[in-house]
């Protein structure tokens, strides 16, 4: 969404630090109106006089924690609740995501462009849930009128049944191509899905290398075609290998192995996964070279880790996963070269008699942590 449509939604953001209520004002300020408070009791006021769409809260509080102050926001009208936290108050945040009552958290210390992004996304979920609430009604209307008809028409009834069947078996196509499996089967169940901790699963990012710069020089429909092209293409070799696709963000595509069904050769699936990848975009490019279209190379970074795994939402449902081996994960995608799949110790001990691997000794990432990497070579 462009920032002139967030100039008319409103951000609430508690925090009892003074100096983190001012960053967030002075980095979000210029995107969308900004509400400050400094514990959970001036939250709710300010809630309670004006509409707030998006709520961002610290966790760590005095007096009332940001899960106890989200907990006793009022359900009208429609908003979005994140959280700030650091990963020693993971187990209250699953408890929260679980209730219902956080859209997803946020790790400190954050960063502007993500959190940004984060909140745009949630922006989003707003607008659909306040469209969807209204639609429902509208459509209630309808259907209790179309009741008072069917009465009078066996035969309508019939036919209603027919369509309302279809459009059952289309919905659940639906769901199955947004969320696993087992975890489709278990929001219809239940209504819901838990957060679940994995404690091995290989993460894979994949990213354009260039994307920004050349998407600059492309006609947006060429563009979008090429990066479709791509992405389905991705699709199929995740779905070959037993692999669970997370989510694209621009040109970064993310998949996972290991979720939500528990797999011992995760490493393995991962990074045949990987090597199809780059024997597919060498197809790809030497096609688009004879067709004179634009030609694109990618990185590849693989890490394995526990995570944390859960659905998100409530009208739009994702299935996502959290902690620092997806970290990890995109710091190893970041590190990688065009044409390379690069990948962490932890991965490289899974899968080292299988496939031949480059050492390149510890690189310093994002966080100041040196992490041994090596490069994919190919199968022994």
């Amino acid at each position: 969404m462009e920032s002139k449509d967030n100039q008319d939604f409103n951000i609430l953001y508690v925090d009892d630090e003074e100096n983190n209520l001012t960053s967030f004002r002075a980095a979000l300020r210029r995107y969308y109106n900004i509400f400050t408070a400094q514990n959970g009791a001036e939250g709710m006021e300010i809630i309670k006089n004006n509409d707030i769409h998006v709520i961002v809260t610290d966790q760590r509080m005095p007096g009332m924690t940001g899960v106890q102050f989200l907990q006793r926001i009022p359900d009208e009208p429609d908003n979005v609740r994140m959280i700030l936290t650091g990963f020693s108050d993971i187990e209250a945040i699953i408890e929260a995501i679980n209730t219902g009552k956080v859209y997803r958290y946020i790790t400190k210390p954050w960063d502007k462009d993500e959190l940004k992004i984060t909140i745009d996304n949630a922006l989003e979920a707003v607008r659909l849930r306040r469209d969807n609430k209204h639609l429902i009604s509208v459509l209630k209307e309808s259907n209790d009128n179309l009741e008072q008809k069917v009465k009078q028409r066996t035969i309508e009834i019939e036919k209603k049944s027919i369509l309302l069947e279809a459009e059952k078996e289309k919905s659940e196509k639906l769901l199955l191509n947004i969320l696993p499996e087992e975890i489709a089967e278990e929001l219809k169940r239940f209504g819901k899905s838990y957060a679940r901790k994995h404690e091995q699963v290989s993460v894979m990012f994949t990213d354009i290398k260039s994307f920004t710069s050349i998407s600059e020089t492309m006609m947006p429909d060429v563009l979008i075609t090429q990066l479709d092209e791509i992405f389905r293409g991705f699709d199929y070799i995740i779905e070959k290998h037993g692999m669970e696709k997370i989510k694209t963000i621009g040109d970064c595509y993310m998949c996972a192995a290991g979720l939500p069904t528990e797999r011992d050769d995760n490493a393995v699936i991962t990074v045949n996964a990987a090597l199809d990848i780059l024997e597919f975009m060498s197809g790809y490019n030497t096609t688009k070279k004879i067709q004179g279209l634009q030609e694109f190379e990618v990185r590849i970074g693989i890490h394995t880790g526990p995570v944390i795994a859960g659905v998100v939402g409530i009208t739009k449902f994702a299935y996502d996963i959290w902690g620092n081996t997806v970290n990890v994960a995109s710091q190893m995608e970041h590190h990688s070269l065009p044409g390379k799949i690069n990948i962490s110790y932890q991965t490289f001990s899974l899968i080292e008699q299988l496939f031949d691997c480059e050492c390149r000794g510890k690189i310093a990432t994002k966080s100041k942590e040196e992490i041994e990497m090596y490069f994919l070579k190919g199968k022994k």
